[in-house]
């Protein structure tokens, strides 16, 4: 969540060479949905096409900021560009791509088991067998936050942390999950992969997940809402739980949704 969209004007190598928003390659989804054109996309929010996200200025378009007010079309065509920008760098076979509702709990939570110790690296080094770590009971699989079961005002940034914007990426390392993963509670939504399903009141998708059930379809339509996870700076202790779902349309943006990514095989 914390690197810009292809046209992005913040500098980051290869992302004009790409085409950014007028490369079609990237936009399969929007352009079906009649957001896309060679022109830019447009959302509904969008008075005009454009080229780049939405820029509401500092401190929310600051490089160690997470990007905002970006849609969820912009969200996948940006997994798209770093890509083809990692062929090469990361193993052959990995994908990068927006998480699933699950990944992205689980990476919250962490799982029926979890690792003895935190392990950071980079993607470039991928993960071999002797090289993960050893795995232990994980004691408090249904935590409330990533951290465990308090809330904190110090370990993530929500309305009651008194910040009232975005802060930069890394100022909340007491937030970490048990997988090392920052800011999964506050700061900015995050997009999924997942829907939600049309009905606002009720999501169409349920528990236990079920992969085959339509919820990952990348082609559903425009007035199938996607889920985001884990809460903003302007919400409440109650909507940064790990539990915590909510949806927008995939066109939607504003200042308080970004994105992560999940590289893997």
């Amino acid at each position: 969540m914390d690197r810009p969209l292809p046209g992005d004007e913040r500098p980051v190598r290869g992302v004009r060479a790409a085409g950014g928003y007028r490369e079609a390659r990237y936009w399969g989804e929007a352009k079906a949905a009649g957001y896309w054109n060679s022109d830019g996309f447009k959302g509904r929010r969008d008075y005009e096409r454009r080229q780049t996200p939405s820029n509401f200025g500092e401190p929310r378009n600051l490089p160690n900021h997470p990007v905002v007010e970006v849609s969820w079309y912009e969200g996948l065509a940006y997994t798209r560009w770093l890509q083809e920008w990692l062929t090469g760098q990361i193993p052959a076979g990995w994908r990068v791509r927006l998480p699933n509702e699950p990944e992205w709990e689980k990476a919250a939570r962490g799982g029926v088991e979890m690792p003895a110790q935190k392990l950071l690296r980079l993607v470039t080094e991928g993960l071999t067998d002797e090289g993960a770590p050893r795995m232990q009971p994980n004691l408090q699989e249904r935590q409330r936050y990533p951290w465990g079961n308090e809330p904190d005002a110090n370990r993530a940034n929500y309305a009651e942390s008194g910040i009232g914007t975005t802060s930069a990426v890394g100022c909340f390392a007491g937030g970490a999950s048990v997988y090392g993963v920052e800011e999964l509670s506050g700061n900015v939504w995050e997009w999924t992969r997942s829907l939600w399903g049309s009905d606002y009141q009720k999501s169409s998708y349920g528990y236990p997940y079920v992969a085959s059930d339509g919820r990952e379809n990348l082609a559903a339509g425009f007035s199938d809402l996607r889920i985001i996870r884990g809460g903003s700076y302007y919400v409440n202790r109650i909507r940064v739980r790990c539990a915590r779902r909510s949806w927008y349309y995939p066109d939607y943006w504003d200042n308080l949704g970004g994105f992560r990514v999940v590289v893997s095989p």
